[in-house]
């Protein structure tokens, strides 16, 4: 497979969102770029055509799902047809279950989980009259298995993941080809707040090459680093006692 020559990423404006934007403008591609922060996003844009590319900045709250559904309708227009769509836009945070409110929680849920099925899901009518195209989200391995004082972030990630499956299996027949991205800790401001280690942390060109080079092949699922995609795979298969006590000992 090759690599897209026209696609829209979502979180654009930095970390992994912005390193795969200029990963895909080395090879020339054209990238629609989204995020709510404008003048980040010119920097983008400024570094992608440093790199060899071009673009154009939509400005985007990925929360006002009928805004996301009209930016990826415009990204298709002004690139000439949607070869990729990364829902890339999240955000992290910690806090313990005896104290989280529900007002901790929504922006959180309303990003991470509405934000990107919305993004996917608009990208789906333009793929299906081309009969291909590819989805792609970023979730997390914090999706696989629930972590301490994380509860709505690893629940939006698993939500993701779990959606992006359905996806992958309704639109097989339709020619569009869906993976899901599952990072480990990668170098953003996600990682640069958090309050518990994050080992084997990785550049956010580090991984954004990586993904790309994996995505070439249209995986199912691109999990790194691998030290920690087979911890948190074999995490899966423990017995929910025998994980509370370990999760709790942290």
């Amino acid at each position: 497979m090759t690599r897209p020559s026209t696609l829209v990423i979502t979180g654009a404006s930095s970390g992994i969102g912005r390193a795969l934007a200029f990963e895909y403008a080395a090879g020339g591609a054209r990238v629609a770029l989204a995020a709510r922060r404008a003048e980040q996003l010119e920097i983008t844009l400024h570094g992608v055509r440093q790199r060899g590319g071009t673009g154009l900045c939509i400005p985007l709250d990925v929360t006002d799902t009928a805004a996301v559904r009209e930016a990826v309708e415009r990204a298709d227009r002004e690139l000439g047809g949607l070869d990729m769509v990364i829902a890339n836009a999240g955000f992290g945070g910690q806090q313990h279950a005896s104290r989280v409110q529900w007002r901790d929680i929504s922006p959180m849920i309303r990003t991470n989980v509405d934000g990107a099925m919305a993004t996917l899901l608009a990208a789906v009518p333009i793929m299906m009259a081309r009969s291909s195209g590819h989805l792609v989200g970023i979730s997390s391995l914090a999706g696989r298995r629930a972590l301490p004082e994380s509860a709505a972030y690893c629940a939006s990630k698993a939500a993701l993941s779990a959606f992006l499956e359905s996806l992958r299996i309704d639109l097989h027949r339709a020619g569009i080809r869906v993976t899901d991205v599952q990072p480990g800790f990668v170098a953003t401001a996600i990682t640069a707040n958090a309050k518990h280690p994050t080992p084997l942390l990785w550049p956010a060109d580090r991984a954004a090459r990586f993904i790309a080079r994996r995505l070439e092949r249209s995986p199912p699922i691109v999990a790194f680093p691998w030290p920690l995609a087979l911890l948190t795979a074999l995490g899966r298969r423990i017995p929910a006692w025998l994980y509370d006590r370990i999760m709790r000992g942290i």
